[in-house]
């Protein structure tokens, strides 16, 4: 068990180390208001992709997927989503006016590939098969940096070229990745007879859930926007792009602790309370070590990676976000496998508003941006009470089911 933590946590920290290189990048090339601008974008695409992922990913792991009626909606629900969500972002994106109509293709584009490698690596977690995903990672990566390569000889890099290396990017990787999924596994059926209802029961939850987050982030981002202006947002996403390898190697855990605990929900046992308090205090002594290597290293690494003074009360602040995560994931994954979801989603959704609600008091009363992320992690501190609450209750033996539909929580 031990390995296939470390080999989650490896595959989550590559992908960390990926975005943190490509937003480095743009912040030194295109300057922290572009950055600021990409930001946005860039977290439109994690959103989109986390209803996405919720919706078909987590439901592939928790239902049989084996089953062709659930491997038919899987793949209708994918195909779906995924189109209608990137025409639409794609659509307001350039309505609004906030990017051109050339670059709201590309970002469409870089977004419906983006979610349907997700989906392809939770097919290879659900073996957990890590270092494949790593291996699909890396080979995307290194296809976007080709890309940016080949732009950068005939003319100045934009925001277009690096959405068009994401793109082809995650492209290349979906293509490796899919090759790397187990032989079972890899195989598309037809979509008639789907079971769409079983797929909906659990996976809308799921889907709604896995938002909140980057939803968060986002609206974060608009009301640092309004309040603030750009060069703020750039700013306070620097730092939270400096510490995001924390929260990422928290979600590593997660996606493995996910995988078992759903695992284990099959096999009919218990003891995963226990599972997921010692993962809290594992998590949270990680945390703590990272995030003071992490401050030590601000005032000399922030102007070297992106080519401004980080400010390191920010950077204070997404630590202090990035712990709490550390502390209730564990129980919203444990509680979430047993068919609580809706449960789930509702603590979740009610931390999350009040996160934003004392943020923009924050703003509004003239604070500082810099404290936003301390607002945040206090009411996902108070989520957290509840979710080890709900994941006390959670942790029964199941009662055998006639079908493979996780009850409704």
């Amino acid at each position: 068990m031990r390995s296939k933590a470390v080999g989650a946590v490896a595959a989550q920290s590559t992908q960390a180390l990926i975005s943190l290189t490509l937003q480095i990048m743009v912040s030194r090339i295109l300057g922290i208001a572009e950055f600021g601008q990409f930001a946005i974008l860039y977290g439109v695409i994690v959103l989109a992709t986390a209803v996405i992922t919720g919706l078909v990913g987590d439901t592939l792991i928790v239902l049989e997927r084996s089953r062709r009626s659930i491997r038919a909606a899987l793949e209708g629900i994918l195909a779906a989503v995924t189109v209608a969500v990137a025409v639409l972002a794609g659509f307001i994106a350039s309505v609004t006016g906030f990017v051109s109509t050339l670059e709201a293709v590309v970002f469409a584009a870089a977004l419906a590939v983006f979610a349907v490698e997700e989906v392809v690596r939770r097919l290879l977690m659900a073996s957990m098969a890590f270092g494949r995903v790593m291996a699909a990672d890396l080979t995307g990566f290194a296809i976007a940096l080709i890309a940016l390569g080949a732009v950068w000889l005939v003319r100045p890099l934009t925001l277009t070229a690096f959405l068009g290396a994401i793109a082809a990017g995650q492209v290349v990787a979906t293509i490796v990745g899919w090759l790397l999924v187990p032989r079972e596994d890899r195989y598309l059926v037809g979509l008639r007879g789907a079971d769409y209802a079983a797929v909906w029961k659990y996976g809308s939850w799921r889907g709604v859930q896995q938002t909140l987050r980057p939803a968060m982030f986002t609206v974060t981002r608009l009301l640092v926007l309004g309040f603030a202006g750009l060069v703020a947002v750039g700013q306070l996403e620097a730092a939270r792009t400096y510490t995001s390898p924390l929260i990422l190697v928290v979600g590593g855990f997660s996606s493995f602790l996910f995988v078992r605990f759903a695992g284990k929900r099959r096999e009919g046992a218990g003891g995963s309370l226990r599972e997921a308090d010692l993962t809290v205090l594992v998590l949270l002594g990680l945390t703590v070590v990272m995030g003071a290597v992490a401050v030590l290293c601000a005032p000399w690494l922030g102007p070297l990676l992106f080519g401004v003074p980080l400010d390191v009360v920010a950077v204070v602040a997404w630590i202090a976000y990035g712990t709490s995560v550390a502390m209730v994931t564990p129980y919203g994954a444990l509680s979430a496998v047993s068919g609580r979801q809706a449960a789930v989603f509702g603590i979740r959704l009610g931390d999350t508003v009040l996160g934003l609600i004392a943020a923009a008091l924050l703003l509004a009363a003239g604070g500082t941006p810099s404290w936003v992320p301390i607002a945040l992690a206090v009411a996902s501190l108070l989520g957290g009470i509840g979710l080890r609450w709900l994941a006390a209750a959670a942790d029964e033996p199941p009662v055998p089911r006639s079908d493979d539909t996780p009850p409704s929580g």
